[in-house]
């Protein structure tokens, strides 16, 4: 996505847009990748095109899928379906060994890699089954392809393999979204709401998925009963798919990956056996001509009114603007529920930024001097301001699994519910200037009158300023600025260490003639930055990785 931003920009479009095509890319290309991966596995045009059209349904009407690509997991959801072409490919080289598919290959799978790293779980699965299969009869030439394969995909992602190994001690315990177990099995056959954390903030709606499923299991059954060769890397993908979505939870190390997010590519590769079900029941129908109404087509044709009853408020549920508004009660009082049976429908459609955050946005770049940080309570805004602006931000998303995240107040304490002399030392620590937040109450406006001045509103945002005077450089004098991979500080007293506000990293450098070190603080791990004495009055800390 970085990438694809980049080069976007570099080639003159604005950041913003750049950016925003990759969400459209991968809108885009559900269908055309479902349809290429069904032909590429030997499926018929119409099973192919209906496999497509399945996969596209899912997107956008499965409640996990659209959840994904809408709450921000939009990299993942692209990867889940688009995995499906190096897997196709893959298998093809194995059994007609066309070097240019060995190129698809390559190419293909280094880039679902880029797009994310979690397609190594999808596809390790059945790559290493097709490979095991096929070992024996492959020659010394065919082996080396293969491996050369594999080592040109690491090739291609070791610009940011080497960095999150390198830093990969700072990474936090990262099983809390996506747990799932038995019980969440249960409840998406029931589609049933149990936890947002684990299935989205979303009411479940799991009948294409579970279609889609079926039809891929009848598909799997249908392979083996004719040996096709097709069987054994759908086997294992579904089964090792269906094994971590329902039942990682149950080991630590697969719950640090989030194991019910796998949910997602245990239906789109569905699609695949789907399709060959499809081919199949094409093919029969052909050989029984002449065609005559049966008892089983009779009862098939009832049992499939309940499915299309489903599938149709699946649909509706997504299609907000079409669910029509239900009539006031008899006296007049507006009515409880809305026309689906919930209290509260959201919208899911992707929608602009609030007005206020542009608003939010430009008020910071007027007031923010570069001395003070903004501590922001909203998650999408502080991530907001820290693209948009120039501003130091504590904030963005709450729960980032990484150490440094001790800095933000609302990640460990909901509304910044800490005692006084706690927050007055948190404000004077991180030298907070600002503090932006979007549930304003008594918590902020009478238990913070001592430590903060309310400011102004806007829209649902409240901005306080701290009424005493905070300072970036925390002892030995001076002033630093801030700029990416770079402090510059001016006007220090040389005979005095120095320490800086700034988490320490051991890859900073100072220059000229002055040393690092760490800089232990009471609860942050990571901690801060000292320049111990002497050293020159003006001097740079940089980041040399």
């Amino acid at each position: 996505w970085e990438l694809w931003t980049y080069a976007l920009w570099r080639l003159g479009l604005p950041r913003g847009l750049a950016f925003n095509s990759f969400v459209l890319l991968a809108h885009t290309l559900v269908a055309p990748t479902v349809y290429a991966a069904a032909r590429l596995f030997g499926a018929a045009r119409w099973p192919a095109l209906a496999a497509a059209t399945a996969g596209s349904t899912l997107w956008f009407f499965d409640s996990f899928a659209h959840w994904c690509w809408v709450v921000g997991m939009v990299a993942y959801s692209f990867a889940a379906y688009l995995s499906l072409i190096p897997l196709a490919l893959f298998f093809r080289m194995l059994r007609q060994w066309r070097w240019r598919q060995g190129v698809g290959v390559a190419l293909s799978l280094a880039t679902c890699l880029l797009i994310h790293p979690y397609s190594f779980v999808i596809l390790v699965f059945p790559m290493v089954a097709l490979y095991g299969a096929a070992f024996r009869r492959l020659d010394r030439r065919q082996h080396l392809a293969v491996w050369a394969i594999a080592l040109f995909a690491i090739v291609a992602n070791s610009y940011w393999l080497i960095v999150a190994f390198r830093y990969w001690h700072y990474i936090l315990d990262s099983a809390y979204f996506g747990q799932s177990g038995v019980e969440f099995l249960l409840a998406d056959i029931g589609a049933l709401l149990l936890d947002p954390k684990t299935s989205g903030f979303v009411g479940t709606r799991t009948g294409t998925r579970l279609l889609v499923l079926g039809a891929g299991v009848g598909g799997l059954l249908i392979w083996r009963r004719a040996r096709d060769p097709r069987l054994l890397p759908f086997t294992v993908a579904l089964v090792a798919m269906f094994a971590l979505s329902y039942f990682g939870s149950y080991s630590h190390a697969l719950a640090q990956i989030q194991p019910y997010r796998h949910v997602l590519p245990l239906m789109y590769l569905s699609l695949v056996p789907a399709a060959g079900l499809l081919d199949w029941l094409g093919t029969r129908r052909r050989r029984d001509e002449p065609r005559r109404v049966t008892p089983g087509a009779v009862l098939t044709g009832v049992l499939l009114l309940p499915v299309v009853q489903n599938q149709t408020r699946d649909v509706m549920y997504f299609m907000t603007a079409w669910i029509p508004s239900v009539a006031p009660l008899p006296d007049g009082d507006p009515a409880l529920l809305q026309a689906t049976g919930f209290v509260l429908h959201p919208d899911y459609r992707w929608r602009s930024l609030m007005i206020e955050t542009r608003d939010i946005e430009q008020w910071v770049r007027e007031h923010d001097d570069g001395q003070g940080r903004f501590l922001v309570e909203f998650p999408h805004l502080g991530d907001h301001l820290s693209w948009a602006t120039d501003a130091q931000v504590l904030g963005g998303f709450t729960l980032r699994n990484l150490e440094h995240s001790a800095a933000n107040l609302f990640r460990d304490n909901r509304f910044g519910a800490v005692p006084k002399q706690e927050f007055r030392a948190y404000l004077e620590r991180y030298a907070v200037q600002w503090v932006i937040v979007h549930r304003d109450g008594p918590q902020w406006s009478e238990w913070r009158r001592d430590e903060l001045d309310r400011i102004r509103t806007i829209g649902l945002h409240t901005i306080y300023r701290t009424r005493f005077p905070v300072n970036l450089v925390a002892a030995g004098g001076g002033r630093v600025e801030a700029d990416t991979n770079l402090l510059t500080v001016t006007g220090t007293r040389p005979d005095q260490d120095v320490v800086l506000r700034y988490h320490w990293l051991e890859t900073l450098e100072c220059a000229p003639s002055c040393a690092i070190t760490r800089e232990p603080i009471e609860g942050d791990p990571v901690g801060f930055i000292r320049i111990p004495a002497p050293h020159p009055s003006d001097f740079t800390v940089v980041n040399g990785y």
